[in-house]
């Protein structure tokens, strides 16, 4: 089963794994649509796709020093943040137009590599409930099937992951929680019971979460 798993998530791998090995480096936007619009089709209330630029080696953010999003008549500034997120919008012209992202990074010597992650977007409210983590677990095992295509998602879905739970970033100020199973450091693997799923108890505060994740057994 092991290398069954294995197997599942090489396939989302391959469709990302883009290496650059100067300063500049060019993605086509039809990619990124295509993930984007799966995730605006599965109209999900947390679960996203976050694109970050990667050392291949540490898998620490690249550092970006600008990046434009081009067509043959048209020049947009790409927005990205300091963890190299790319802030890629939906845009169905963009695609139509074959696109192209381009994008400038320092050190000469680093390689970069474009990494996809299922991860939640937070968020609108004060707190985070347990509930609201159940559904995460939810939206996640969603769009991971989703982004596997129809025939992984309906012939071979015994080749996905399993899901495990959600794994929990705290801001290094916050106070980790007792519902953590497992926690290294301020990364919590946090197993989600179906007693959760209308569980409104609060489970801790938005602004002490820096990042939701999928937790799977790989």
């Amino acid at each position: 089963m092991k290398n069954k798993l294995v197997v599942a998530v090489a396939l989302l791998v391959t469709w990302w794994s883009s290496f650059a090995f100067a300063s500049t480096v060019t993605f086509s936007y039809d990619s990124f649509y295509d993930r984007l619009k799966v995730v605006n089709k599965g109209e999900f209330e947390f679960a996203r796709v976050g694109f970050y630029l990667v050392d291949t080696v540490s898998m620490q953010p690249c550092q970006i020093s600008s990046g434009n999003i081009v067509t043959e008549s048209a020049n947009f500034q790409l927005s990205f943040t300091e963890e190299a997120q790319l802030l890629l919008p939906f845009d169905k012209a963009l695609d139509k137009d074959k696109a192209k992202v381009i994008i400038d990074t320092q050190g000469g010597n680093t390689e970069c590599q474009l990494k996809m992650q299922i991860e939640a977007e937070l968020f609108h409210a004060d707190s985070i409930s347990r509930s609201d983590l159940y559904k995460m677990q939810m939206e996640f095992e969603s769009l991971l099937a989703d982004l596997s295509g129809f025939f992984i998602k309906h012939l071979l879905s015994f080749l996905l992951p399993e899901h495990k739970g959600v794994i929990v970033t705290f801001n290094d100020d916050a106070a980790l929680k007792s519902t953590a199973t497992q926690c290294n450091t301020q990364n919590c693997q946090i197993s989600i019971p179906s007693s959760w799923e209308h569980n409104t108890a609060p489970f801790a505060n938005a602004a002490d979460i820096k990042s939701v994740q999928p937790w799977l057994a790989l």
